[in-house]
């Protein structure tokens, strides 16, 4: 899937990502380690972020390698950066390493539905093929997300069409916030 997060506060976006991705291979080994010198392996701070987010700042076009690994978990996230200051992400390969729909879940849990600019709806085939078996959902939780992206209507912005999700016909909670209303 592919997003537009022009709009968004990327800090937010980061932070979110990071907290919903798992250390991985290479990347074991260090969160292990920075884990057991007592370091913030779990979240990000405004300040990483600021970091992280400064090449971006002063990039006029094309695509960004953000992050690659960090602290030992796998984000995998390039911002393509448009002439006309359109900002795009493709979920693929955050999606092929943490999960399927765990991008668009993260930021469902942040964003509001009518904030979640979604420009290209599909995943490629070759990228979820090796998911490992503890990231793959049970199909109740693939279908949810299934139906958002299902009721979606296209619009418009200046920056071009994308699809926006049709609160008319759907709803969204979060697991989280769903466990909390039921205590």
């Amino acid at each position: 899937m592919e997003f537009d997060i022009t709009h968004l506060d990327k800090t937010q976006l980061i932070q979110t990502l990071f907290a919903h991705s798992a250390p991985l291979n290479l990347g074991k080994a260090e969160y292990d380690v920075r884990k057991s010198r007592g370091e913030n392996v779990i979240g990000l701070t405004d300040e990483e972020c600021e970091m992280i987010l400064l090449e971006l700042n002063h990039f006029e076009t094309g695509g960004l390698g953000i992050l690659d690994y960090h602290k030992g978990k796998s984000m995998k996230l390039v911002f393509d950066k448009k002439r006309n200051g359109r900002i795009l992400v493709d979920s693929s390969k955050y999606d092929a390493r943490n999960g399927k729909y765990r991008f668009f879940e993260a930021m469902l849990n942040i964003f509001s539905l009518d904030e979640i600019l979604i420009t290209k709806k599909g995943f490629r085939q070759y990228v979820l093929v090796e998911l490992p078996k503890h990231l793959i959902r049970p199909k109740e939780q693939e279908n949810i997300f299934k139906n958002l992206i299902k009721h979606t209507i296209q619009k418009e912005n200046e920056y071009g069409k994308y699809w926006a999700i049709d609160e008319n016909n759907v709803s969204y909670m979060s697991p989280f916030i769903k466990s909390l209303l039921s205590k």
